[in-house]
């Protein structure tokens, strides 16, 4: 039996690439009382991960969720998180993948608007770019302690809209 979030057993296992976002979803689930495991290389689905975050954008993310689609136990909840491709049909595979997910586990996909400034210096964040960085992470929060439990199979989709816009 797994811990709910919030309880000191929980752990989220985090498939990133240990960039400025993942420290921000680790940071805002520490303040809930949730630990992180990160994961920054492909290693596909841990068996282990009974509550996770794929950062679709990075190798580790994409790979998981690649992995996941043939993964049907232990049931999860799965949290995928990215930037919204521009070509619909690179939309639609990542959608449909999730939605496959979402028959045996409890799927959650979360699109985002791009992080990155093209006027800042390479190497410099703006500050938008952080405060943006740190509303999704905490929305991506959010969504992980909701679930106190591995809830029923199911995938939703939403997308995110981020205050401070950094474009």
């Amino acid at each position: 039996m797994t811990n709910p979030p919030g309880s000191t057993g929980t752990t989220v296992t985090l498939f990133g690439d240990g960039d400025q976002l993942d420290r921000a979803l680790s940071e805002q689930l520490n303040q809930r009382g949730v630990k992180t495991h990160s994961v920054s290389v492909p290693t596909g689905w841990l068996r282990s991960a009974t509550h996770a975050i794929m950062r679709l954008d990075t190798d580790a993310g994409a790979d998981a969720l690649q992995a996941l689609v043939k993964t049907k136990e232990p049931r999860s909840h799965v949290i995928a998180v990215g930037l919204e491709p521009t070509d619909p049909s690179e939309s639609d595979r990542v959608r449909e993948m999730c939605r496959s997910c979402g028959m045996h586990h409890d799927v959650s996909l979360i699109w985002h608007p791009p992080l990155t400034d093209r006027a800042a210096p390479q190497g410099v964040t703006a500050p938008g770019i952080v405060v943006a960085t740190n509303t999704l992470a905490a929305t991506v929060a959010d969504e992980v302690v909701e679930h106190a439990s591995v809830g029923q199979p199911a995938f939703v989709t939403r997308a995110v809209r981020l205050d401070n816009d950094v474009h």
